[in-house]
């Protein structure tokens, strides 16, 4: 009698999920490149002179961070390889009429959950990852940045208050409006340089 054929575990089954995993990772970082490109105005400087944010986008902090982390996940890391790796020539050309100063203001946003002064710091190491990440790209880029924390000071979303037994209805709503809070905003903003005193 031969013995029974036993199986190896994983295999087809383990590498079938891996690559399924990879497939969604990347649909995921397409859709948040797709999303923050359509909220962006056309590249190029504009010529108007005065304080104005020429753009604005935002990126979900759930796709760039792991919770609780302050360090770029592999996903978030690509999403900046993506926005700017082949067109950092444009993208971060900082050069002006001489009148403006061009300036990327990034705000690192939390959800209201937990302490607001760990929020704060939450906020600003996230803003100063995404800040370094950039830098990469870019070698005018530390003297044209600032970085900046919110602690859903500014929410994106406000979230609902309810008092008494939460539903699960109430609940996802709940955890759908912290994570649209949970963000990096990058502000491109043209500041005059020869304001007139007053």
């Amino acid at each position: 009698m031969r013995a029974p054929i036993r199986r190896k575990r994983g295999g087809a089954s383990e590498l079938w999920q891996t690559a399924y995993i990879d497939l969604m990772t990347n649909i995921m970082i397409f859709f948040v490149i797709f999303w923050s490109l359509s909220q962006a105005q056309s590249k190029g400087i504009s010529e108007t002179v005065g304080d104005v944010s020429t753009r604005m986008v935002n990126l979900p902090g759930d796709v760039l961070f792991r919770p609780g982390q302050t360090q770029l996940s592999p996903e978030g890391q690509a999403v900046f390889a993506r926005l700017f790796q082949e067109d950092a020539d444009s993208t971060l050309n900082f050069k002006t009429n001489g009148l403006v100063k061009r300036v990327l203001f990034i705000h690192g946003h939390t959800d209201n959950q937990g302490q607001k002064d760990k929020n704060f710091v939450l906020g600003f190491e996230r803003a100063m990852a995404t800040y370094k990440q950039i830098a990469q790209y870019g070698k005018d880029v530390p003297d044209h940045v600032v970085v900046c924390s919110h602690a859903d000071n500014l929410p994106a979303h406000d979230v609902p208050k309810i008092d008494g037994p939460v539903s699960s209805f109430q609940k996802a709503a709940m955890d759908q409006a912290n994570a649209k809070n949970r963000r990096i905003q990058i502000e491109d903003r043209l500041i005059n340089q020869f304001k007139e005193e007053p």
